[in-house]
C-alpha cells in the first residue's frame, strides 16, 4: 500500500468516521466493542481499558477451573494430586490468602504479582511465603504457579480463598473469580456435604454455575462405601441445581499415588538433575573436572532404571482407589467441551456487564441534566404566576400612591383658592367732551380685583404648619416602602430559584463514580458543570433582576423627584401664573372693560393649573394608566425570562444530546451481544 492510499485510510478512519469491519469471532466482537468502548468521545478510563484488555486475554488462553469450597476441605491437597507434586501448602488453617493462578510453563516456579503492578519471580521453594495469610502479605495482588505438566497446556487452574473465610476479603475474592473461570469443582468433606450451612453458601454463590460444576467429596478414605453412597447421593438429590455431577475421592491418596507415578517420579529425577547439572557445568568451566559431570549422569541413569523397573502395582491400586481419575475425566470429558461455548458466554455476559455499566454512568449524567430542567421549568411556572401577582398587587398600590398625590394637589388647590381676596384698583374712563370744551377729561373708577394673596397661602402651606411638607414626606415613605417591597419580592423569587438550583448543585458538583470502569473525565465534567450553575444558568436571570432593581429604584426615584423636591416650587409657580393671568385681565378690562372681563380662577382652574406645575400626565402614565411602568417592567422580566428559559433549555439538551448519543451506540452494542 502506497503512503499516499495510507494517508486516505488514516483520514478516512479519523475524520470520516469510517469503522472497521470485524469478523464474527469472539476476538472479533471483542475488538468492535473494544473500538465502541474505548472511544476518544467516551472518556474511557483507564480500568475500563484493564477489563477489556483482561477479556481479550481471557478469550485467548486455555480454559480455567477454580478449585473452591469451604476451609479446610482440602483444596491444596486436592491440587497437588491433580498436579503430582506436593507444591501447595496444606494445614489446619486457612492458608490460601491470595488466588492462585497454576498455568503451564517450561520451569517450575511463581509469579507474584504486587497491588502496585510489579511482577516478581521466585523459585517453588519459596510458595509458602506468599500464599500462607499466617505470613501476612496484604501488598500482593495474585500469585501464579507456572509448572511443565502437559495438562495445564489446556486448562488453568485457580485455586481461590474459601467462601467461608473468617476474612471477608477473601470471599469478596473468590466470588469475583468465579464470574471468570469456565468450570468450577467445589471440594467439601464427605461428613459435611448437605448441611444448611453449605447449603446457603452454595445458594449465595453457585446458583448461577450448575453446567460447569463439579462437586468432589474429599476425604473419602475415613469413610466405609455406605456412608460415601449415602452422602453422593444425599447430594445429588439435594443439590442437583447446583452441580452436574458428584464425585466423592480422596485427595490423599490421589496425592500418594500420583507422586508415586512413574512419569512423574522421572520428570522429578530429571528435574533434579537438571539442576545439580547446572551447578556442576559451572564449577567444571572453572576446574576443568569432567569426572564430577560423568558421575552425576551415571547416577542418574541409574535412578531413570530403578523407577522404570519398580513394581507400581499398589500404586495403580491407589489411585484407582482415590477416584482422582473421574474428576480428571469429568474435566476433560465435560468441562473442556463446553469451555469454548462457556467463556463465550461468559465473556459476552462481562461484556454486556460493561456496557450496562458504562451506559449506567450516562444515564446518571442524563437524570442531572433532566433535574436541571426540571428546576428551570418549575421556576418558570412559579415566576410567571409570582410575577401575576406581583404586578396586580403593585401597580395597584402605585395607582393608590398616584390618588395621594392628586389628593394632596386638590389640598393644596383647595388652600391656594382660600386665599384669593380682592384688591382696590382704578380705572380712568374718557369723559364725553362738550362742544364749548377744548380739553378732555378722565373720570376714576374704582373697582376689586381678584388677587392670591401668596405670603399667607406659602405660610400656611409651608412654614408654620407645613402641611404640605408634612404630606408630602409622609407620600415619599410610602413610595420608598413600595419600591422596598417591590425589589424585596422580586429578588425573592430569585433567591427561591437560587436556592433550589445550588440544592440541585450540592450533590453533583462532588459526584464520583460508582464503578472502576466509569469515565473519571466525564464525572469530572459533571463535577465542574455543576460547580458553574452560576454562569451556566443562574447569571442571566440575577443579572436580569438586578437591571429590574435599577429600573425600579430609577421609576420610583423620578416620581419621587418630580413632586417631594418640587412641591413648594410648582405651587410658587402654580400662584405667580394665576396672580399674573389676573393681572393680565385687570389691566385688558381697565382699558376695555367692555371687551375684557376680571379672571376669577376656580378651584378647577386651580387644580388644572397645580396639575401642569407638578408635570401630573407623566405621572399619571407611570402610575395611573392601565399599564404603569412596574406593569411594563414585569411584562418585559417575563418576556426576558422566557428568552433565557429557551436558551438555558436549548443549551443543556445539546449538552444532553452528546450522552444520548453515546446511550444509543451502548444499546446497539448490548444488542451484538444479546
Amino acid at each position: 500500500m502506497s503512503l499516499f492510499e495510507n494517508f486516505i485510510n488514516s483520514y478516512k478512519q479519523r475524520y470520516i468516521n469510517l469503522a472497521p469491519k470485524f469478523d464474527e469471532t469472539l476476538l472479533g466482537l471483542l475488538e468492535k466493542v473494544n473500538y465502541t468502548l474505548l472511544d476518544d468521545r467516551l472518556s474511557p478510563s483507564f480500568p475500563l481499558k484493564q477489563a477489556l484488555d483482561k477479556l481479550k486475554i481471557r478469550a485467548k488462553e486455555p480454559m480455567k477451573v477454580a478449585i473452591t469450597g469451604q476451609f479446610s476441605s482440602g483444596k491444596s491437597t486436592f491440587l497437588n494430586a491433580l498436579l503430582a507434586k506436593n507444591i501447595l501448602p496444606t494445614g489446619i488453617t486457612p492458608v490460601t490468602s491470595k488466588v492462585n493462578y497454576i498455568r503451564y510453563g517450561d520451569d517450575l516456579k511463581i509469579r507474584v504479582r504486587y497491588k502496585d503492578g510489579r511482577d516478581e519471580y521466585y523459585d517453588i521453594d519459596h510458595i509458602n511465603r506468599f500464599v500462607d495469610q499466617r505470613n501476612g502479605a496484604e501488598d500482593i495482588d495474585y500469585l501464579t504457579l507456572y509448572s511443565p505438566l502437559n495438562m495445564l497446556k489446556d486448562i488453568v487452574f485457580v485455586d481461590t480463598p474459601g467462601l467461608n473465610s473468617v476474612a471477608l476479603v477473601d470471599t469478596q475474592t473468590t466470588t469475583k473469580v468465579l464470574n471468570e473461570v469456565d468450570g468450577i469443582i467445589w471440594l467439601t468433606l464427605i461428613d459435611n456435604a448437605g448441611k444448611m450451612s453449605e447449603e446457603k453458601i452454595l445458594q449465595k454463590y453457585l446458583s448461577l454455575y450448575k453446567n460447569k460444576s463439579l462437586c468432589v467429596l474429599n476425604q473419602k478414605d475415613k469413610f466405609s462405601q455406605d456412608e460415601i453412597d449415602k452422602s453422593v447421593a444425599h447430594v445429588k438429590k439435594n443439590f442437583s441445581s447446583y452441580f452436574s455431577e458428584v464425585v466423592p475421592i480422596s485427595a490423599k491418596e490421589a496425592l500418594k499415588s500420583r507422586s508415586s507415578d512413574k512419569i512423574v517420579q522421572m520428570n522429578e529425577a530429571l528435574e533434579e538433575f537438571l539442576k545439580a547439572l547446572h551447578v556442576e557445568l559451572e564449577m567444571t568451566l572453572q576446574s576443568n573436572n569432567q569426572e564430577a559431570v560423568q558421575e552425576l549422569y551415571e547416577g542418574y541413569y541409574k535412578k531413570i532404571q530403578e523407577i522404570a523397573n519398580s513394581d507400581l502395582s499398589e500404586n495403580i491400586e491407589l489411585a484407582e482407589k482415590s477416584n482422582i481419575a473421574k474428576v480428571i475425566n469429568f474435566i476433560k470429558d465435560e468441562i473442556q467441551p463446553r469451555s469454548i461455548e462457556s467463556k463465550e458466554y461468559a465473556i459476552k455476559k462481562e461484556l454486556n456487564a460493561i456496557c450496562q455499566k458504562t451506559m449506567s454512568q450516562y444515564e446518571v449524567f442524563l437524570k442531572v441534566y433532566d433535574e436541571l430542567k426540571e428546576e428551570i421549568l418549575s421556576f418558570d411556572l412559579l415566576s410567571a404566576k409570582q410575577i401575576a401577582n406581583s404586578k396586580k398587587e403593585f401597580s395597584l398600590e402605585l395607582k393608590e400612591a398616584y390618588s395621594d398625590i392628586k389628593e394632596i394637589i386638590n389640598i393644596i388647590a383647595t388652600e391656594i383658592y382660600n386665599q384669593i381676596t380682592t384688591l382696590r384698583k382704578s380705572r380712568y374712563t374718557q369723559e364725553k367732551r362738550g362742544i364749548l370744551s377744548k380739553s378732555e377729561r378722565y373720570s376714576k373708577i374704582e373697582y376689586e380685583a381678584p388677587s392670591i394673596n401668596a405670603d399667607e397661602a406659602y405660610k400656611k402651606l409651608f412654614y408654620e404648619e407645613n402641611l404640605v411638607g408634612k404630606m408630602f414626606k409622609k407620600y415619599a415613605k410610602t413610595l420608598s416602602q413600595i419600591e422596598k417591597k417591590v425589589n424585596e419580592t422580586n429578588m425573592e423569587i430569585y433567591k427561591n430559584f437560587q436556592e433550589n438550583i445550588y440544592r440541585w448543585q450540592s450533590p453533583y458538583s462532588i459526584l464520583r463514580k460508582k464503578e472502576a470502569i466509569h469515565s473519571d473525565i466525564e464525572f469530572a465534567n459533571i463535577r465542574k458543570f455543576a460547580a458553574r450553575v452560576y454562569e451556566h444558568i443562574l447569571k442571566p436571570y440575577n443579572d436580569e433582576m438586578l437591571k429590574s432593581r435599577a429600573y425600579v429604584s430609577s421609576g420610583f426615584k423620578h416620581i419621587a423627584s418630580a413632586v417631594e423636591f418640587n412641591y413648594q416650587n410648582a405651587t410658587g409657580v402654580c400662584i405667580a401664573f394665576l396672580n399674573n393671568k389676573m393681572e393680565e385681565f385687570s389691566r385688558l378690562y381697565e382699558e376695555n372693560p367692555a371687551r375684557f372681563s376680571l379672571y376669577h380662577p376656580t378651584l378647577e382652574d386651580i387644580k388644572t393649573r397645580l396639575n401642569d406645575s407638578f408635570f401630573i400626565y407623566k405621572l399619571e402614565s407611570l402610575m395611573d394608566k392601565r399599564r404603569t411602568f412596574l406593569s411594563a417592567d414585569y411584562d418585559r422580566i417575563l418576556e426576558t425570562f422566557q428568552t433565557i428559559k429557551q436558551e438555558k433549555l436549548d443549551f443543556i439538551d445539546k449538552t444532553k444530546n452528546r450522552h444520548e448519543k453515546i446511550i444509543k451506540v451502548l444499546i446497539e452494542c448490548k444488542k451484538e451481544l444479546a
